[in-house]
């Protein structure tokens, strides 16, 4: 049986089940599946120029863009007639490629306020004929929270990623941390540092280093070459030139060299996630049509007002989660004040020691020196700090699991019977448990001349005044690597930790939302067969176990409801 046709039996389980949303979905997935689509997400920070890429990629300037955050909603670009549709509450709806800005951008459609669900336009783009999607996201950072969820909320359709970074500011933790995510369940990355043009080439070689160290490290993985672009034909030099080359190769010729293994992949995510959302609502259906009725809208009533309650038990946890990131935080900072305290003078007088008995000393040794020394003091002190930051990370982690696990306890309590998803707050169980995250930054070009005129010049001044120079650059620069990049091991345990508490105030209030919808939708159901008669609950008991043995027939081992 293909993938399309697997897919496809759960969309017709799901009608039989009167699931309509997973049916939905589990229809259009197998739709794409069968004519061999598959989705290339561009992601990025805001303002990186992913609207201005993909449009200069199709060759079709359709894509609103613009100065301030414009993306507000996830667009499929995908081949066929020069056309486009949106995706309302009430279905899909034909507009005007020229009016899209109205549905797509954050002028026209702030925080997406019209509900838009999906919006795809249509382009006769050779390099869409073959079956690659491109998906231009929201952008990540902006001062638009509803923005990023947009995006967040898109990556379970992600087949292939296509990340666009920047050299001004360089990837930031939050790229890292979304890339992370979004790549977990695809095997195809792509990455290009965007507006190459706009820098010189030594900076684009020190950022495309930068950023590459960084995603390896952060995804576990080498994340393969990183083609510096620009999306404007008329900006591009022969650097730019050649990765636009070989961006729009790499694309083209996608779909003959890996578009079947991303498909294949597509279908064993789409099959896994919504045949455990469809498990998770006929379990709940079983349970609220064999136990007593008012129980059963008991637990619908108590489940009912738990947003609201949430949304309190959140605000009166808030105190004990903000203790926990200042705890670590302040222990990070006390770490941190020693390490630049002993290390500094200690490192300064190798450093000088070296510079001293060196036969001959240019500003380039002199700093090559210094980036050395830094590093590996850095690495050491890096390296002494992991288990004790393993050992205090994870009393943050376990405290947080508790509070999570306490809050929905406490909020369950008086919600009759039933089960509920597990609350999954454990991906961030331990800075170790993932590929050590810090990354060394040369920060070279905030201390080397780039002028050619500068270097003529210091050959003119005397050898000894050069060496000084040479001697007093160096320490400065060293003191800046030390300073700047134990902040960044700082900064990168502190922001996880956010990140973490961020994920689980989402996971609560989501987890309690679908539980919520599923009770209430059992309890309709159940009083509709109670009303029926005996026979009827008896029948719809039996019919739910029928589905639940076809549902695990065609998905054995379905993974957790998304």
């Amino acid at each position: 049986m293909t993938d399309s046709a697997v897919i496809q039996r759960l969309a017709e389980l799901a009608d039989d089940a009167e699931a309509m949303p997973v049916a939905a979905e589990a229809r259009e997935l197998a739709e794409r599946l069968a004519a061999g689509r598959f989705y290339v997400a561009c992601i990025g920070q805001f303002k990186r120029g992913k609207s201005t890429l993909l449009n200069a990629l199709i060759g079709t300037p359709v894509l609103p863009t613009g100065v301030v955050p414009v993306t507000a909603v996830p667009t499929v670009l995908r081949y066929g007639d020069f056309g486009a549709q949106v995706r309302l509450a009430e279905g899909w709806r034909a507009v005007d490629p020229g009016a899209l800005a109205e549905y797509v951008a954050e002028s026209g459609n702030p925080s997406n306020r019209l509900g838009v669900r999906g919006v795809e336009v249509f382009v006769p783009s050779p390099l869409l004929a073959g079956g690659l999607c491109l998906v231009d996201t929201p952008g990540l950072g902006s001062a638009i929270e509803a923005n990023t969820e947009a995006t967040r909320e898109f990556l379970p359709h992600i087949d292939a990623v296509l990340a666009v970074l920047g050299a001004d500011p360089p990837i930031s933790r939050e790229e890292l941390d979304f890339l992370a995510e979004a790549v977990a369940g695809v095997a195809t990355l792509m990455v290009v540092l965007n507006k190459a043009d706009r820098i010189r080439p030594a900076e684009r070689a020190e950022a495309a280093a930068f950023s590459a160290r960084m995603l390896e490290q952060r995804l576990g993985r080498p994340p393969g070459p990183i083609l510096e672009v620009s999306a404007l034909a008329g900006r591009r030099d022969e650097s730019t030139r050649r990765g636009w080359r070989d961006l729009v190769s790499t694309l083209e010729g996608l779909p003959e060299r890996a578009g079947r293994s991303i498909l294949e992949a597509a279908a064993r995510r789409g099959l896994d996630r919504l045949a455990a959302q469809l498990a998770w609502a006929l379990e709940e259906r079983r349970r609220a049509l064999t136990e007593p009725m008012e129980a059963s809208a008991a637990r619908a009533r108590a489940l009912g007002a738990l947003q609201g309650a949430a949304d309190r038990a959140l605000a009166d946890a808030a105190p004990l989660l903000t203790a926990e990131q200042q705890r670590l935080s302040a222990w990070l900072a006390r770490e941190r004040e020693a390490f630049l305290r002993d290390a500094t003078p200690k490192v300064a007088e190798r450093l000088r020691a070296d510079l001293e008995s060196a036969a001959q000393v240019t500003r380039d040794s002199a700093l090559g020196a210094a980036r050395d020394l830094a590093e590996a003091n850095l690495q050491d002190w890096l390296a002494q700090l992991e288990q004790r930051v393993q050992v205090e990370y994870t009393a943050a982690m376990r405290r947080y699991r508790e509070l999570g696990a306490d809050l929905v306890g406490r909020l369950l309590a008086a919600v009759p019977g039933g089960t509920t998803p597990g609350l999954d707050v454990d991906e961030t169980d331990g800075p170790l448990a993932a590929p050590r995250r810090f990354f060394f930054a040369e920060l070279l070009h905030y201390h080397y001349p780039a002028t050619p005129w500068w270097h003529a010049a210091q050959w003119l001044l005397p050898a000894s005044i050069r060496r000084r120079r040479a001697h007093d650059a160096a320490e400065a620069y060293l003191r800046h690597l030390l300073e700047v990049n134990s902040s960044r091991v700082q900064g990168d345990l502190e922001d996880r930790l956010r990140l973490a508490r961020g994920r689980l105030e989402s996971a609560v209030r989501e987890l309690l939302e679908r539980v919520a919808r599923g009770a209430e939708d059992a309890l309709a159901r159940a009083r509709a067969a109670q009303q029926a008669g005996e026979w009827r609950i008896s029948q719809e008991v039996e019919r739910i176990g029928e589905l639940l043995s076809r549902l695990r027939a065609l998905a054995p081992s379905p993974g957790k409801a998304a």
